[in-house]
């Protein structure tokens, strides 16, 4: 699987992303869309909501407040309603087996002009072989599942995505650099799975 890791320069490098792809369409009947990540500690889920707060409050932004602080592992799928406890129990015995992995949050990116998020330090090669082994289990498991789009592995922590205004972008990253530094170490633990529910990503396990 390609990481789109940059080894000349030690960093993930930003993917280059679109933004205008057609609108996705509505669900099937009996489907729900799901997601499985990192989910960041409660005091750091804070910290990033602080910044969420401060796009919402200045710019309008609101589509990365329907979700926690996260580290994408396994991107949006649809599944049927039916299959949740399936999906459950896939997360929880995945994580009896997984060993821990140390994460330093560290500075901002972006992806275009679209996307803006607190980074991670790197490369953690932990980080890319959980990733790995966890879709590697998913689509062995789950052949049959629909994904609506599957990007190279680049993780990060949204704050704002799809709604920042227009010249924003860049004047709301310095601030946050300037004024609220990120340098934040923890340790994954687990892997959660989260649906989303009246346009709010819920955890379920």
């Amino acid at each position: 699987m390609n990481y789109n890791y940059n080894k000349n320069r030690g960093r993930f490098k930003p993917r280059q992303q679109r933004f205008d792809r057609p609108k996705r369409p509505g669900l099937p009947e009996g489907f729900s869309l799901f997601y499985i990540a990192i989910e960041c500690p409660a005091d750091i889920n804070q910290q990033i909501e602080q910044l969420k707060d401060y796009m919402e409050k200045n710019h309008g932004c609101k589509a990365a407040k329907k979700s926690p602080a996260h580290l994408t592992i396994v991107p949006p799928f649809r599944a049927e309603d039916e299959m949740v406890n399936e999906l459950v129990d896939f997360v929880t015995t995945f994580n009896v087996g997984m060993v821990p992995v140390d994460i330093k949050l560290k500075n901002y990116g972006q992806f275009a002009e679209r996307v803006l998020y607190v980074d991670i330090e790197g490369p953690n090669e932990s980080l890319l072989d959980l990733e790995k082994e966890c879709m590697g289990e998913f689509t062995e498991k789950f052949p049959g599942i629909i994904f609506g789009m599957k990007p190279d592995f680049n993780p990060h922590v949204t704050i704002a995505t799809r709604d920042i205004p227009e010249g924003k972008l860049a004047p709301s990253r310095a601030y946050f650099e300037e004024h609220f530094p990120m340098d934040v170490p923890f340790s994954a633990q687990a892997l959660s799975l989260y649906r989303l529910e009246n346009g709010w990503w819920n955890k379920v396990v």
